[in-house]
Protein backbone atom coordinates (compact mmCIF):
# COMPACT_ATOMS: atom_id res chain seq x y z
CA UNK A 1 0.00 0.00 0.00
CA UNK A 2 1.36 2.98 -0.79
CA UNK A 3 1.63 6.11 2.33
CA UNK A 4 0.00 9.11 1.43
CA UNK A 5 -0.42 12.32 3.32
CA UNK A 6 3.17 11.98 5.02
CA UNK A 7 5.78 14.71 4.26
CA UNK A 8 8.93 13.95 4.43
CA UNK A 9 11.32 15.51 6.82
CA UNK A 10 14.84 16.05 7.82
CA UNK A 11 14.29 13.15 10.68
CA UNK A 12 13.07 11.03 8.13
CA UNK A 13 16.31 11.34 5.99
CA UNK A 14 18.19 10.82 8.81
CA UNK A 15 16.51 8.48 9.73
CA UNK A 16 17.05 6.34 6.44
CA UNK A 17 20.62 7.66 6.11
CA UNK A 18 21.65 6.77 9.76
CA UNK A 19 22.86 10.10 10.19
CA UNK A 20 22.14 13.10 12.39
CA UNK A 21 19.68 15.40 11.46
CA UNK A 22 21.83 18.61 11.49
CA UNK A 23 24.27 16.49 8.65
CA UNK A 24 21.39 16.08 6.95
CA UNK A 25 20.30 19.76 6.93
CA UNK A 26 24.24 20.65 6.49
CA UNK A 27 24.54 18.31 3.30
CA UNK A 28 20.86 19.43 1.59
CA UNK A 29 21.83 23.33 2.34
CA UNK A 30 25.79 23.07 1.28
CA UNK A 31 27.17 23.24 4.68
CA UNK A 32 29.51 22.25 7.30
CA UNK A 33 32.25 19.66 6.56
CA UNK A 34 30.77 16.44 5.59
CA UNK A 35 32.26 13.47 3.97
CA UNK A 36 31.59 13.16 0.15
CA UNK A 37 30.43 9.48 0.45
CA UNK A 38 28.28 10.86 2.81
CA UNK A 39 27.01 13.50 0.89
CA UNK A 40 26.04 11.72 -1.81
CA UNK A 41 24.66 9.01 0.44
CA UNK A 42 22.24 11.67 2.02
CA UNK A 43 21.16 13.00 -1.31
CA UNK A 44 20.23 10.12 -3.01
CA UNK A 45 18.40 9.22 -0.15
CA UNK A 46 16.65 13.14 -0.08
CA UNK A 47 15.95 12.51 -4.39
CA UNK A 48 14.21 8.48 -3.63
CA UNK A 49 12.00 10.14 -0.86
CA UNK A 50 10.93 12.90 -3.28
CA UNK A 51 12.31 15.20 -0.48
CA UNK A 52 11.16 19.01 -0.73
CA UNK A 53 12.14 21.74 1.71
CA UNK A 54 9.54 23.68 2.98
CA UNK A 55 10.21 26.69 1.91
CA UNK A 56 7.37 28.92 3.57
CA UNK A 57 8.08 27.17 6.94
CA UNK A 58 11.85 28.50 6.71
CA UNK A 59 10.62 32.12 6.64
CA UNK A 60 7.34 31.96 8.67
CA UNK A 61 8.04 28.88 10.93
CA UNK A 62 4.24 27.29 10.33
CA UNK A 63 3.18 23.82 8.59
CA UNK A 64 -0.22 25.33 7.27
CA UNK A 65 -0.53 28.02 4.65
CA UNK A 66 -4.32 27.63 4.13
CA UNK A 67 -3.47 27.51 0.32
CA UNK A 68 -4.37 24.89 -2.26
CA UNK A 69 -3.06 24.81 -5.46
CA UNK A 70 -4.60 24.27 -9.02
CA UNK A 71 -3.11 22.48 -11.86
CA UNK A 72 -5.34 23.08 -14.97
CA UNK A 73 -4.96 21.66 -18.85
CA UNK A 74 -6.54 24.84 -20.33
CA UNK A 75 -8.24 27.56 -17.96
CA UNK A 76 -9.56 29.10 -21.06
CA UNK A 77 -11.86 26.26 -22.15
CA UNK A 78 -15.29 26.78 -20.74
CA UNK A 79 -15.57 23.77 -18.56
CA UNK A 80 -12.74 24.29 -16.92
CA UNK A 81 -13.27 27.63 -16.01
CA UNK A 82 -16.35 26.86 -14.46
CA UNK A 83 -14.46 24.47 -12.53
CA UNK A 84 -12.09 26.56 -11.27
CA UNK A 85 -14.51 29.18 -10.35
CA UNK A 86 -16.36 26.43 -8.14
CA UNK A 87 -12.86 25.44 -6.93
CA UNK A 88 -12.15 29.10 -5.36
CA UNK A 89 -15.73 29.56 -4.21
CA UNK A 90 -15.71 26.69 -2.00
CA UNK A 91 -11.86 26.81 -0.61
CA UNK A 92 -12.88 30.78 0.18
CA UNK A 93 -15.53 29.43 2.15
CA UNK A 94 -13.60 27.31 4.22
CA UNK A 95 -11.02 30.09 4.85
CA UNK A 96 -8.23 28.53 2.01
CA UNK A 97 -6.92 31.05 -0.96
CA UNK A 98 -6.35 29.59 -3.84
CA UNK A 99 -3.06 29.48 -6.37
CA UNK A 100 -4.08 28.36 -10.35
CA UNK A 101 -1.18 27.19 -12.61
CA UNK A 102 -2.28 26.50 -16.49
CA UNK A 103 -0.36 24.40 -18.14
CA UNK A 104 -1.54 25.07 -21.74
CA UNK A 105 -2.42 21.37 -22.82
CA UNK A 106 0.86 20.52 -22.18
CA UNK A 107 2.65 18.15 -20.48
CA UNK A 108 5.80 19.14 -19.66
CA UNK A 109 4.36 22.58 -18.64
CA UNK A 110 1.92 20.43 -16.15
CA UNK A 111 5.03 18.65 -14.50
CA UNK A 112 6.68 22.48 -14.11
CA UNK A 113 3.52 23.87 -12.57
CA UNK A 114 3.27 20.73 -10.07
CA UNK A 115 6.87 21.69 -9.15
CA UNK A 116 6.32 25.04 -8.28
CA UNK A 117 3.02 24.55 -6.51
CA UNK A 118 4.37 21.85 -4.13
CA UNK A 119 7.85 24.10 -3.66
CA UNK A 120 5.17 26.94 -2.39
CA UNK A 121 4.44 24.60 0.26
CA UNK A 122 0.82 24.49 -0.63
CA UNK A 123 -1.58 22.19 1.75
CA UNK A 124 -3.35 20.72 -1.09
CA UNK A 125 -3.17 19.99 -4.76
CA UNK A 126 -5.84 19.38 -7.50
CA UNK A 127 -5.11 18.50 -10.75
CA UNK A 128 -7.94 19.30 -13.92
CA UNK A 129 -8.05 17.22 -16.18
CA UNK A 130 -4.32 16.52 -16.01
CA UNK A 131 -2.74 15.43 -18.79
CA UNK A 132 -0.37 13.04 -17.48
CA UNK A 133 -2.24 10.25 -15.84
CA UNK A 134 -0.47 7.38 -16.63
CA UNK A 135 0.11 5.00 -13.63
CA UNK A 136 3.80 5.84 -12.90
CA UNK A 137 3.05 9.90 -12.75
CA UNK A 138 -0.02 9.07 -10.58
CA UNK A 139 2.23 7.11 -8.11
CA UNK A 140 5.32 9.74 -8.27
CA UNK A 141 2.48 12.31 -6.93
CA UNK A 142 0.98 9.74 -4.11
CA UNK A 143 4.40 9.87 -3.04
CA UNK A 144 5.19 12.59 -3.01
CA UNK A 145 2.71 13.21 0.52
CA UNK A 146 0.71 15.96 -0.18
CA UNK A 147 -3.27 15.23 -0.24
CA UNK A 148 -4.29 15.16 -3.91
CA UNK A 149 -7.62 15.41 -5.55
CA UNK A 150 -8.02 14.32 -9.66
CA UNK A 151 -10.72 16.29 -10.93
CA UNK A 152 -12.35 15.26 -14.36
CA UNK A 153 -10.04 12.03 -14.23
CA UNK A 154 -9.80 8.79 -12.55
CA UNK A 155 -7.56 6.16 -11.35
CA UNK A 156 -8.30 2.10 -11.34
CA UNK A 157 -5.09 1.13 -10.28
CA UNK A 158 -3.64 3.78 -7.83
CA UNK A 159 -4.97 5.17 -4.77
CA UNK A 160 -6.33 8.74 -5.07
CA UNK A 161 -8.82 10.78 -4.52
CA UNK A 162 -10.86 12.36 -7.95
CA UNK A 163 -14.15 13.62 -9.02
CA UNK A 164 -15.06 12.82 -12.40
CA UNK A 165 -18.24 12.72 -15.01
CA UNK A 166 -19.82 9.58 -15.63
CA UNK A 167 -18.62 9.46 -18.90
CA UNK A 168 -19.24 6.04 -20.24
CA UNK A 169 -22.97 6.67 -19.11
CA UNK A 170 -23.01 10.26 -20.92
CA UNK A 171 -21.96 8.66 -23.74
CA UNK A 172 -24.30 6.22 -23.74
CA UNK A 173 -26.98 8.21 -23.79
CA UNK A 174 -26.73 10.77 -26.34
CA UNK A 175 -26.46 7.82 -28.76
CA UNK A 176 -29.24 6.09 -27.43
CA UNK A 177 -31.35 9.65 -28.24
CA UNK A 178 -30.06 9.77 -31.38
CA UNK A 179 -31.08 5.73 -32.06
CA UNK A 180 -34.23 6.16 -30.52
CA UNK A 181 -34.94 9.35 -32.89
CA UNK A 182 -34.37 7.57 -36.08
CA UNK A 183 -30.96 8.75 -37.10
CA UNK A 184 -28.77 6.92 -39.30
CA UNK A 185 -26.03 6.42 -39.92
CA UNK A 186 -24.31 8.03 -36.72
CA UNK A 187 -20.51 9.34 -37.18
CA UNK A 188 -18.42 10.49 -34.11
CA UNK A 189 -16.19 13.71 -33.53
CA UNK A 190 -14.36 12.37 -30.14
CA UNK A 191 -11.83 13.67 -28.23
CA UNK A 192 -8.20 12.71 -29.14
CA UNK A 193 -7.43 9.48 -28.57
CA UNK A 194 -5.11 9.75 -25.44
CA UNK A 195 -8.32 11.47 -23.53
CA UNK A 196 -9.43 9.14 -21.06
CA UNK A 197 -13.04 11.23 -20.61
CA UNK A 198 -13.14 10.64 -24.78
CA UNK A 199 -12.11 6.77 -24.42
CA UNK A 200 -14.95 6.16 -21.46
CA UNK A 201 -17.46 7.86 -23.70
CA UNK A 202 -16.49 5.95 -26.73
CA UNK A 203 -17.35 2.79 -24.51
CA UNK A 204 -20.76 4.45 -23.33
CA UNK A 205 -21.75 4.92 -27.53
CA UNK A 206 -20.41 1.25 -28.14
CA UNK A 207 -23.21 0.21 -25.15
CA UNK A 208 -25.72 1.81 -27.35
CA UNK A 209 -24.93 0.39 -30.31
CA UNK A 210 -24.73 -3.19 -29.53
CA UNK A 211 -27.75 -2.82 -27.20
CA UNK A 212 -30.06 -1.34 -30.37
CA UNK A 213 -28.24 -4.41 -32.16
CA UNK A 214 -26.65 -1.82 -34.72
CA UNK A 215 -23.26 -2.54 -35.97
CA UNK A 216 -20.35 -0.84 -34.87
CA UNK A 217 -17.89 0.65 -37.26
CA UNK A 218 -14.33 1.94 -36.30
CA UNK A 219 -13.99 4.17 -39.65
CA UNK A 220 -16.55 6.24 -38.09
CA UNK A 221 -14.71 7.59 -34.88
CA UNK A 222 -12.74 10.33 -35.78
CA UNK A 223 -10.14 12.00 -33.29
CA UNK A 224 -10.26 15.75 -32.90
CA UNK A 225 -9.25 18.49 -30.53
CA UNK A 226 -11.11 19.75 -28.23
CA UNK A 227 -11.46 23.32 -30.41
CA UNK A 228 -13.73 25.24 -32.76
CA UNK A 229 -11.18 24.68 -35.66
CA UNK A 230 -10.71 21.23 -35.27
CA UNK A 231 -14.62 20.49 -35.26
CA UNK A 232 -15.11 22.74 -38.08
CA UNK A 233 -12.20 20.55 -39.87
CA UNK A 234 -13.19 17.09 -39.39
CA UNK A 235 -16.88 17.81 -40.21
CA UNK A 236 -15.42 19.66 -43.55
CA UNK A 237 -13.49 16.30 -44.45
CA UNK A 238 -16.71 14.49 -43.40
CA UNK A 239 -18.72 16.74 -45.82
CA UNK A 240 -16.09 16.21 -48.35
CA UNK A 241 -16.76 12.53 -48.66
CA UNK A 242 -20.07 12.67 -48.95
CA UNK A 243 -21.65 12.65 -45.57
CA UNK A 244 -25.09 14.46 -45.54
CA UNK A 245 -27.38 12.56 -43.70
CA UNK A 246 -27.31 10.92 -40.13
CA UNK A 247 -25.98 12.27 -37.19
CA UNK A 248 -22.99 13.56 -36.38
CA UNK A 249 -22.14 12.84 -31.99
CA UNK A 250 -19.81 15.51 -30.87
CA UNK A 251 -16.61 14.65 -28.13
CA UNK A 252 -17.79 18.18 -26.80
CA UNK A 253 -19.81 21.45 -27.47
CA UNK A 254 -16.57 23.31 -29.16
CA UNK A 255 -16.20 20.27 -31.58
CA UNK A 256 -20.03 20.16 -32.09
CA UNK A 257 -19.94 24.23 -32.67
CA UNK A 258 -17.22 23.91 -35.28
CA UNK A 259 -19.31 20.74 -37.36
CA UNK A 260 -22.82 23.08 -37.01
CA UNK A 261 -20.55 25.68 -39.24
CA UNK A 262 -19.29 23.30 -41.66
CA UNK A 263 -22.47 21.89 -42.44
CA UNK A 264 -24.06 25.02 -42.91
CA UNK A 265 -21.46 26.32 -45.14
CA UNK A 266 -22.07 23.29 -47.10
CA UNK A 267 -26.19 24.42 -47.60
CA UNK A 268 -27.13 21.54 -45.27
CA UNK A 269 -29.49 22.32 -42.17
CA UNK A 270 -29.74 21.21 -38.75
CA UNK A 271 -30.85 18.60 -37.55
CA UNK A 272 -33.02 18.34 -41.02
CA UNK A 273 -30.06 16.95 -43.19
CA UNK A 274 -27.75 16.37 -39.97
CA UNK A 275 -28.42 15.65 -36.68
CA UNK A 276 -25.56 17.60 -34.00
CA UNK A 277 -25.07 16.71 -30.58
CA UNK A 278 -22.35 17.84 -27.97
CA UNK A 279 -21.27 17.21 -24.26
CA UNK A 280 -20.77 19.22 -21.60
CA UNK A 281 -23.39 22.07 -21.70
CA UNK A 282 -20.83 25.11 -21.80
CA UNK A 283 -23.19 28.82 -21.60
CA UNK A 284 -23.27 29.08 -25.21
CA UNK A 285 -24.88 25.71 -26.52
CA UNK A 286 -28.26 26.82 -26.25
CA UNK A 287 -27.82 30.57 -27.89
CA UNK A 288 -26.58 28.89 -30.75
CA UNK A 289 -28.57 29.66 -34.01
CA UNK A 290 -29.67 25.97 -33.90
CA UNK A 291 -29.59 25.47 -29.50
CA UNK A 292 -27.34 22.25 -28.86
CA UNK A 293 -28.46 18.44 -27.73
CA UNK A 294 -25.68 17.83 -25.35
CA UNK A 295 -25.09 16.29 -22.22
CA UNK A 296 -24.78 18.71 -19.23
CA UNK A 297 -21.50 18.12 -17.49
CA UNK A 298 -22.00 18.88 -13.25
CA UNK A 299 -19.53 21.46 -13.55
CA UNK A 300 -19.89 23.46 -10.07
CA UNK A 301 -20.38 19.87 -8.22
CA UNK A 302 -17.20 18.79 -9.40
CA UNK A 303 -15.25 21.44 -8.39
CA UNK A 304 -17.20 21.64 -4.94
CA UNK A 305 -16.89 18.27 -4.15
CA UNK A 306 -12.96 18.63 -5.31
CA UNK A 307 -12.26 20.86 -2.43
CA UNK A 308 -14.41 18.67 0.33
CA UNK A 309 -11.81 15.64 -0.66
CA UNK A 310 -9.06 17.98 -0.53
CA UNK A 311 -9.85 19.28 2.64
CA UNK A 312 -10.77 16.08 4.29
CA UNK A 313 -7.40 14.85 3.35
CA UNK A 314 -5.98 17.81 4.75
CA UNK A 315 -7.73 17.26 8.60
CA UNK A 316 -7.44 13.67 8.41
CA UNK A 317 -3.98 12.53 6.59
CA UNK A 318 -4.76 8.85 7.18
CA UNK A 319 -8.44 9.45 4.86
CA UNK A 320 -8.69 6.70 2.57
CA UNK A 321 -8.94 8.09 -0.80
CA UNK A 322 -12.56 8.13 -2.24
CA UNK A 323 -13.48 7.45 -6.22
CA UNK A 324 -16.60 10.49 -6.70
CA UNK A 325 -18.89 9.54 -10.07
CA UNK A 326 -21.27 12.03 -11.05
CA UNK A 327 -23.72 11.57 -13.35
CA UNK A 328 -24.70 13.95 -16.69
CA UNK A 329 -28.25 15.12 -17.68
CA UNK A 330 -29.39 14.67 -21.29
CA UNK A 331 -30.45 18.21 -22.51
CA UNK A 332 -32.36 18.07 -25.81
CA UNK A 333 -32.64 20.52 -27.89
CA UNK A 334 -33.16 21.48 -31.74
CA UNK A 335 -29.70 19.98 -33.34
CA UNK A 336 -31.01 16.61 -32.82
Amino acid sequence: MIKRNKRVTLKDIAAEAGVSMMTVSNVLNGRGSVSAKTSRRVMEIARRMNYRPNQVARSLRVEETRTLGVVVSDSSQLVLSKVIRAIESEAAQAGYSVIVANTDQSPQREKAAIELLLNKRIDGLLLAAPLNTDDSQMRTLVHFGIPLVFLMRTSRTVPVNSVANDNEQGGYEIVRHLIQTGRNPICFLSLPRESQSGQSRIAGYRRAFQEAGLNWRDDALHYCQPEIASGYDAMSRLLEDGACAGAVCCGCDLIAVGAIRAIQERGLAVPDNLAVTGYDDIDMAEYLCVPLTTMRQPKDEMGREGVRLLLEQIRDPEHEPRQVILPSTLVVRGSA
